[in-house]
């Protein structure tokens, strides 16, 4: 399969329709979880907030257990719901934060620094380009073009945007048929890339059959990002869902 890149500027439409094509929510996470009962929603902003504020994300049971009992929840079953929604998913041995998107609990090749710290890891470039923009902080994304094992640095100062090497797109892809059912964190995050040009972008997908995909460029992607992941640590009184972002 070939992903092609838009030669305009996607319109609200347009980015809607190629993120729902790679089962993206094009109205932002926070409009998936709006269903879900306000005090599931602190928490899962809770959750997000401990990444932000500590040097690793919620470390034991014990933690997570005592956000719940902040909110009234038992914290076994506002886990689960969370997991139902695809939004937090907890190792089963060790209870730990392994995925709250846009952040993952372990390592991965997406290092986001944040202006005034801290540094975490993103579950795939989307969500390291979402990072920033949910925060409203400025910060620097590494990362590496995994066709080619290239270094890909992005930084935000002010609102704007800087690739290197200029020439960065993201490839955002997904499994099809059987191989689509499961997490994003499993689906998804894995095919979703920096790529330092268009080539490396089709080599890697030429490589790795059975995926849908969409190839965006910098401003595209900052968008996207932006969409899901733009709002989740907004107040609910501030949320209006909205199908274009």
């Amino acid at each position: 399969m070939t992903a092609t890149p838009s030669n305009q500027p996607a319109g609200p439409d347009d980015l809607a329709t190629r993120l729902a094509r790679i089962g993206l929510p094009s109205g932002g996470v926070k409009d998936r979880l709006a269903v879900l009962p306000g005090p599931l929603r602190e928490l899962h902003r809770r959750l997000l907030g401990a990444f932000l504020t500590e040097a690793s994300p919620p470390a034991s049971a014990a933690e997570v257990a005592g956000m719940a009992a902040e909110l009234d929840l038992d914290p076994q079953a506002a886990l689960a719901a969370l997991a139902a929604a695809d939004a937090v998913h907890a190792d089963p041995a060790t209870a730990r934060i392994r995925v709250a998107y846009p952040f993952s609990g372990r390592p991965t090749p997406h290092r986001v620094e944040l202006a005034g710290g801290p540094t975490v890891h993103a579950m795939c470039a989307l969500d390291a380009l979402g990072i920033p923009q949910m925060t409203r902080r400025d910060g620097r994304v590494s990362s590496t073009d995994p066709a080619s094992g290239r270094p890909i640095a992005v930084e935000v100062r002010g609102g704007a945007w800087r690739f290197e090497p200029a020439t960065t797109v993201v490839l955002a892809a997904t499994t099809t048929g059987r191989d689509a059912r499961g997490t994003s964190a499993d689906c998804c995050c894995p095919y979703v890339n920096f790529h330092v040009d268009p080539s490396s972008a089709e080599a890697y997908l030429q490589a790795h059959s059975g995926l849908a995909a969409e190839l965006f460029d910098q401003a595209e992607a900052v968008e996207a990002a932006g969409r899901v992941f733009g709002r989740l640590l907004d107040p609910d009184h501030d949320h209006h869902p909205d199908p274009q972002g």
